[in-house]
């Protein structure tokens, strides 16, 4: 009696999962089936029996766009609310599963002899248009970074727009180094950083914690310095609330772990219709979704997230004009045009 219970409740439970679009793999990992494309728990591509190589999902109206392949995961989720004051507040939140075959990637404007920065021409210094930026450089993500091409772009005699160009490394080369005292005052930006890995990782520090050359010594491979950070071993900024803690368009990447990471982009700011989010919000909600180190990035007009080459989000989405940037991190890059 009690083998027949047993049988009849698998049978049920085998139903309900075809039902339901789930079934298993050899390996007993979850596995989604969706219009013939069988996805894994990460949103990966598995099996070989997919309609193609690539799944794509653009849906403007309902604000969802979807990535997967057999390396990676993108999906994207755009959310609208309304202010007390019947202000709009739109925001887009990207979960994004990489893998050692496709992980994180930077575009950078090509070096321009007469843009050189300590006598050297380097790459990300010219601002380019952002359409003109992802159209030569194509990928299934693309979002502004830290913008460290503005802080040391030359203006006369050698000298820069900034004094303090943060500690900023790109594909293991080192671009600028002189960074803030941590202990002074903090102007903004403050230059707090994050490192990428070679094994997928992501670790904030504080503007001054470590030198360029420490961090190539730990495995860094991207140093990205803008600040303030968000979250370090899952813990909130101490002093969010004391630094630029004003409600703007914001963009912040974060790590839950190695090669699982968090984007959030938002618009808007209280001058105009769409208001804008703190930096308190931001942290709140990267640890909403578990995220252990989060840093902010460049925002206002700065900010731009695109998918599939497209701007879907940007820091004034009352005009149809994006700033040129110089840089800009990117997931699923392809070989440049």
């Amino acid at each position: 009696m009690m083998n027949m219970i047993k049988r009849v409740t698998v049978l049920f439970l085998m139903a309900v999962l075809l039902l339901t679009g789930l079934a298993f793999a050899e390996d007993g990992e979850a596995v989604t089936e969706k219009d013939g494309w069988h996805f894994d728990a990460k949103g990966f591509l598995t099996g070989e029996d997919n309609p193609g190589d690539e799944y794509i999902l653009e849906d403007e109206e309902k604000g969802v766009w979807q990535y997967a392949s057999k390396d990676l995961s993108v999906k994207i989720t755009r959310y609208r609310e309304q202010t007390k004051k019947k202000k709009k507040q739109e925001y887009c939140i990207a979960e994004i599963w990489c893998s050692p075959e496709s992980p994180l990637g930077i575009i950078q404007s090509d070096p321009k002899s007469s843009l050189k920065f300590k006598g050297e021409a380097l790459p990300g210094i010219e601002q380019r248009n952002v359409e003109d930026l992802i159209g030569k450089h194509p990928s299934v993500l693309a979002v502004s970074d830290d913008m460290y091409g503005l802080r040391i772009t030359p203006v006369s005699k050698g000298k820069t727009k900034y004094d303090y160009h943060g500690v900023v490394i790109r594909n293991g080369e080192v671009i600028a180094t002189k960074t803030r005292n941590s202990q002074k005052r903090r102007n903004w930006p403050n230059l707090d950083t994050m490192a990428v890995y070679q094994d997928g990782s992501m670790k904030t520090f504080d503007c001054d914690a470590l030198t360029a050359e420490e961090y190539l010594e730990q495995g860094a491979v991207q140093v990205f310095a803008f600040g303030p950070w968000l979250l370090s071993g899952g813990e909130v900024h101490p002093n969010l609330e004391k630094i630029n803690n004003y409600s703007e368009p914001r963009v912040a990447l974060g790590m839950i772990e190695p090669y699982h990471y968090i984007l959030i982009v938002t618009a808007g700011r209280p001058t105009s219709k769409y208001q804008g989010y703190k930096l308190t919000w931001l942290a709140e909600k990267m640890q909403e979704y578990g995220v252990m180190e989060a840093l902010n990035l460049d925002g206002g007009d700065t900010v731009a997230l695109a998918f599939n080459n497209k701007v879907i989000i940007h820091g004034n989405m009352e005009s149809k004009k994006l700033r040129n940037l110089g840089s800009m991190i990117a997931f699923g890059l392809k070989e440049s045009e």
